[in-house]
């Protein structure tokens, strides 16, 4: 069973979100900021971070810098998921090498569907 680590504040989303992937056969694993979102990709070894880029403390972007940066977690597929779909922010995701970008709100087939591209 594949497993998949969201990083995200929004209690509401991460709930809706864990149970669609939850009803496709998928483990989750939450976290609701960016610290405890780095703890948890270094010792559970998700096969797909999905995070998002707006939360308090620490970004998303500076959460995926830190992906990137440590050898355990670079390997990692990122899918950030913000509201933000200006190019400024989709540029920086690209930079930070993130594997794609999803604006919400989104259309859970065509979530799943990017889900199943980079974890099967």
């Amino acid at each position: 069973m594949s497993k998949i680590l969201i990083i995200d504040d929004e209690q509401d989303f991460v709930t809706v979100l864990s149970g669609r992937l939850k009803a496709n056969n998928y483990q989750v694993i939450t976290a609701h900021d960016g610290l405890e979102g780095l703890t948890y990709a270094t010792t559970e070894h998700p096969d797909l971070i999905i995070l998002d880029i707006l939360m308090p403390g620490m970004s998303g972007f500076e959460v995926l810098k830190n992906l990137k940066r440590d050898p355990k977690t670079r390997r990692i597929p990122v899918l950030m998921l913000s509201a933000k779909g200006d190019t400024d922010s989709l540029f920086r995701a690209e930079e930070f090498e993130a594997t794609d970008y999803l604006i919400k709100p989104f259309d859970t087939q065509e979530f799943m569907a990017m889900v199943k591209k980079y974890i099967e």
